[in-house]
């Protein structure tokens, strides 16, 4: 039996991948019949967790990345419980150039027998240095580990590519597991369209002047559309009508009934963030069987072209952009080849399948 440790240090509340990732692979970790121990901040404000989520790091800084070295005695102390323990592996989703050094000092300094598995999220030319820090320090973990022992992961095909020219490793692609696939779907009755911009991080590369066009466009429409966005951006789009805005932290359940509630799930990333990294929204509204608008030259447009998708790559900065969004809603041909791809990715995005490529890679 392994037994899994995850350290999760930008783990803060439900915003985010992480809290459901994790939460899924911890399904996986059951079927699999491994334990699996999550450690997190000790500021996370998430309550009435298991035992085996532990609090007991400090969480990222991101403005000055040197002050998570502070995160150096706890993390010498995980590496010490992961030394007296049978099989372990320590598994990151979330790392940056100062954790994976604080693992190597640890791993240095302490020696324990383990695999350590790295999920990349992001292309190397996004990481500092394009990746270079990167490579050397792992060079210098796989003296210790051995080469064995280290499995790099992603979830998405285009990383896998790009990160396995660049480190010249192979790369194994895993599943998307927390999709949610829903059948109490509570129908509203709407004399209007719904646009939904899902999420409470209304981040700059997730298309916020792209959304800030669009509520502009519709302060001056007679459409019947409601442009459904998070409080957090509040202070940047202009209120109308046309505007509603949602609570920030949505419940699991909420999020789950508002996206199966709505007719278009609006996905303007910007490109040169999203060109290789994935997108579980995207995943959520296919699995959900919902339409979602993309942005071309994304990870979600090579999606959508593998299943002849590509009318869901939408311009936008078009001038008649509110009218092409509308029109993606009443295309029947579009709703058909939604459902085909739903059956797809229903047969990958899953637990069960997570949980067996997990097992794969630890053989």
């Amino acid at each position: 039996m392994l037994s899994v440790f995850s350290i999760i240090p930008s783990l803060c509340n439900h915003e985010g991948h992480q809290y459901e990732y994790n939460k899924s692979f911890t399904k996986a970790a059951l079927k699999n019949n491994w334990k699996y121990i999550k450690i997190i901040p000790k500021n996370c404000s998430i309550d009435n967790l298991d035992s085996e989520w532990q609090k007991s790091i400090f969480g990222m800084e991101t403005k000055n990345k040197l002050k998570n070295l502070k995160n150096f005695i706890p993390f010498l102390k995980i590496f010490r419980k992961i030394k007296k323990t049978k099989n372990p592996v320590l598994f990151s989703e979330d790392f940056t150039i100062v954790t994976l050094f604080l693992f190597f000092i640890c791993i240095l300094l302490i020696r324990p027998k383990m695999q350590l598995w790295l999920l990349f999220r992001f292309e190397h030319d996004v990481m500092i240095k394009k990746g270079k820090p990167y490579a050397y320090v792992l060079c210098f973990i796989e003296l210790i580990l051995g080469k064995k022992n280290i499995k790099y992961l992603t979830d998405s095909e285009l990383v896998a590519k790009r990160n396995g020219l660049f480190f010249k490793r192979d790369f194994n692609v895993l599943p998307i597991p927390h999709t949610n696939s829903i059948t109490n779907r509570s129908i509203l009755k709407k004399d209007h369209l719904s646009f939904w911009w899902p999420g409470g991080l209304t981040r700059k590369e997730k298309g916020l002047f792209r959304i800030q066009k669009l509520a502009s466009l519709l302060k001056d429409t007679d459409e019947k559309v409601i442009l459904e966005v998070a409080k957090s951006a509040q202070s940047t789009i202009a209120s109308s009508n046309n505007i509603r805005f949602l609570p920030t932290n949505l419940t699991r359940d909420e999020y789950n009934q508002k996206m199966l509630n709505s007719d278009l799930i609006l996905l303007p990333y910007l490109e040169n963030s999203y060109g290789y990294r994935t997108s579980g929204i995207f995943v959520e509204a296919i699995v959900a069987g919902i339409i979602p608008a993309i942005s071309k030259d994304t990870w979600m447009a090579n999606e959508a072209k593998k299943y002849d998708l590509e009318e869901l790559i939408v311009d936008w900065e078009n001038a008649e952009l509110l009218k092409n969004l509308t029109s993606l809603c009443s295309n029947k041909k579009i709703k058909e080849k939604i459902l085909l791809m739903r059956k797809k990715y229903l047969d990958i995005h899953n637990v069960d399948n997570f949980a067996k490529k997990l097992k794969d890679i630890s053989h």
